[in-house]
């Protein structure tokens, strides 16, 4: 997925003036814009995984600062600047959750897949999707859309009927719960121990659900509103084994197989759907390991290996990405990653076939893609290097939240 420009509006709005401000207030309303620029460089470089909406309102004689950050360093600093720097502002910044320093966890995905988009609109673009379970936090509710945080630390505006509203009681009961991962790519949850019988909603890989009771055939399972359905035991498998799962290559390479085949989308994070980065995501979430969400931010964590297209000293889940190297005049840009599976072939989700496909790095081969060589930038290696910039899961702060403490 490649890296957005601006995931949202610009930093900061100067509002028109509702009043004939004094000079003194004019050159308080360039002050305080250029210290909050340089504040959001220190502690919000990056708007795709924080959320950052100061706003100037210039009234009369009166300069406020409103609107709202997640970021709790970021909130704090200006705080503590304003009363230094401008004691003549009245502060109205709020700290998003509004609940006091606000939850890491506040809330659970309740469909297979839900859309996380760029603005409060089902037609604005699609920047991630989350999967059934997940845990989120709400950050801000208004009119039928909520703005929410995913584990990855991805921000994005989704309907508000599409995660369930955790309170602490709720939070301590689902993370005691013994939780299943469906581990099939695609399948249905059943209101009847019988495929026959009316299906509930339908199941992704990757999908996080309680269970109820286990069967040979079938098992039933509870969504976190409570609704009850009937899977195939054959495609669940406990949620601990994931969440504490040690990646292999072998078993880095079998997880990718289950997305060949699957559709390219911008955003697509799941099996019905998925870009590049996000079959990355997928992969090895379902071997334990939490990833940043997108190429670029994927490029910058693990062991460099090589800056040559060569399969040459690569191993299965080695990552491969693509873009334009940095030159004296312009920076790196990754915009696609791939992921080796051996025998000089990588598997990708990319818009070369608009699905997730195979191709080699031998030039002799059929599936081998032409420029590949010319826009290739690094390949890295994630496994058996220190987590710097990714994590077990079980040591993801969001997901700490939902493992049981037995567990």
């Amino acid at each position: 997925m490649k890296k957005l420009k601006s995931l949202w509006m610009p930093v900061l709005l100067v509002l028109v003036l509702l009043g004939g401000c004094t000079s003194k207030a004019d050159k308080t309303l360039l002050e305080l814009d250029s210290f909050l620029e340089e504040l959001k460089s220190k502690y919000v470089p990056d708007d795709r995984i924080e959320w950052w909406n100061p706003v100037i309102v210039a009234e009369d004689s009166r300069v406020m600062l409103m609107g709202e950050v997640s970021s709790r360093e970021a909130y704090h600093a200006i705080q503590q600047s304003l009363e230094k720097q401008f004691p003549g502002v009245e502060n109205e910044l709020l700290l998003i959750p509004i609940e006091g320093e606000g939850a890491v966890v506040n809330g659970l995905v309740n469909n297979s897949v839900i859309h996380l988009r760029k603005e409060p609109s089902s037609k604005k673009e699609l920047v991630t999707q989350a999967l059934l379970g997940a845990p989120v936090r709400i950050l801000k509710t208004e009119g039928g859309k909520s703005l929410i945080q995913l584990a990855d630390g991805y921000i994005g505006w989704v309907n508000t009927a599409e995660v369930n509203i955790l309170d602490q009681e709720g939070l301590a009961a689902y993370k005691e719960a013994e939780k299943v991962v469906f581990t099939a790519q695609y399948g249905m949850t059943y209101s009847e121990p019988d495929e026959a019988s009316m299906p509930v909603t339908d199941l992704v890989i990757g999908n996080i659900v309680v269970l109820v009771s286990e069967g040979p055939d079938f098992s039933q399972v509870q969504y976190p509103d409570g609704r009850l359905g009937w899977v195939r035991s054959s495609d669940i498998g406990p949620a601990e084994v994931v969440f504490y799962k040690t990646p292999l290559k072998e078993n880095l390479v079998q997880t990718a197989m289950k997305f060949h085949g699957i559709p390219y989308l911008w955003g697509g994070t799941s099996s019905k759907n998925i870009d590049c980065s996000g079959l990355v995501c997928n992969v090895y979430f379902m071997n334990g390991i939490q990833l940043p969400r997108d190429a670029d931010m994927q490029a910058l964590i693990g062991r460099e290996l090589s800056t040559e297209f060569v399969a040459e000293g690569l191993e299965p889940g080695d990552l491969l990405f693509f873009g334009r190297k940095a030159t004296e005049d312009q920076k790196e840009s990754v915009t696609h990653v791939a992921m080796y599976i051996g025998g000089g072939e990588y598997i990708h989700s990319a818009g070369w076939k608009e699905r997730v496909s195979i191709n080699s790095m031998d030039s002799t081969k059929e599936n081998f893609i032409e420029r590949y060589p010319e826009i290739f930038v690094r390949s890295v290696r994630i496994l058996g290097e220190e987590a710097v910039g990714f994590h077990p899961i079980a040591e993801n702060k969001f997901y700490q939240e939902i493992i049981s403490d037995s567990e």
